[in-house]
């Protein structure tokens, strides 16, 4: 049994990293080497997986710094962008992973009232312990599985139109959720039960933002194609405008063409004076 949760284990944990390396991927290019490409997915597969703690400055500060020095070396895009990724994916990361450990290990203290020791030589309760841990990877699995078919419609477009401007606002905006979750992970009260809504609301913070920048992504579009359209519309206007103009002078040149043809001596009386002419030399 235990080899089978081992199994899964090793499933649902290569499984999470691939959810999350493709959301990133989807959100950012990679860089076109393939072999930069594995060794990106494995390092990914490290960070995602990592162990928060609470009141641990080398968990919260080693996952930050590691996680932006993968995006630094694995990823095309400008500077900006790169610290917005940062800013963005870090809160959720580290609010997942120390949720789902602190709530395994309360639901495990709930069910078995062991300590750790107690674990470690008893073959039931190391068995419970793997079955919590499995459970809780797999709902982490699932989580940024939902995320990814969520948001799918929003990552792909936001980095080929936003400008450094906008990046500044989005960053602005996602940086109290950064530094909310941090300060309280860091700082945790003895009640580690006050973090949860914070971890939530860093979650939601998060998605929302990416979706924020998706939406201005759109009302620029939006903004652009009016732009367009009106600019057509002017050049066309301009062009009947010009039509029309040519029009006019054509008409009025055939008037006046039709009233000099009319004045005596005009082009219809030339025929009759070269009659005219003819017979005088004739006589």
């Amino acid at each position: 049994m235990t080899a089978f949760l081992d199994l899964l284990d090793f499933i649902f944990a290569w499984g999470y990293t691939f959810a999350f390396f493709w959301i990133i991927r989807t959100f950012i290019p990679l860089r076109a080497n393939l072999l930069l490409k594995i060794t990106a997915f494995f390092v990914c597969g490290y960070l995602a997986d990592s162990i928060i703690y609470a009141n641990d400055a080398g968990s919260l500060f080693g996952t930050m710094a590691g996680f932006f020095a993968f995006v630094l070396i694995f990823y095309r895009v400008t500077f900006m962008e790169k610290l917005s990724v940062l800013l963005v994916f870090y809160p959720a990361l580290i609010a997942i992973n120390y949720l789902m450990l602190d709530i395994g290990g309360r639901i495990f203290k709930a069910m078995t009232h062991a300590t750790y020791e107690e674990t470690l030589v008893s073959p039931e309760l190391t068995l419970i312990s793997t079955e919590i841990h499995t459970f809780s990877l797999f709902l982490r699995l699932l989580f940024w599985v939902g995320a990814w078919l969520v948001l799918r419609r929003f990552l792909s477009r936001i980095t080929s139109h936003l400008t450094l401007r906008m990046w500044l606002i989005v960053d602005m905006l996602i940086l109290a959720s950064f530094v909310a979750i941090f300060t309280i992970l860091y700082f945790m009260p003895e009640d580690t039960l006050i973090s949860y809504p914070i971890c939530g609301a860093s979650i939601f913070s998060s998605f929302g933002c990416m979706y924020l920048a998706s939406y201005i992504c759109d009302s620029m579009q939006t903004a652009y194609r009016a732009q367009e359209l009106q600019m057509q519309k002017d050049y066309y206007k301009d062009r009947i405008r010009d039509e029309e103009r040519v029009r006019r002078i054509y008409h009025d040149m055939k008037n006046h063409l039709l009233i000099l043809e009319n004045q005596p001596g005009g082009r219809r009386d030339t025929p009759d004076r070269k009659q005219t002419t003819g017979t005088d030399l004739r006589l």
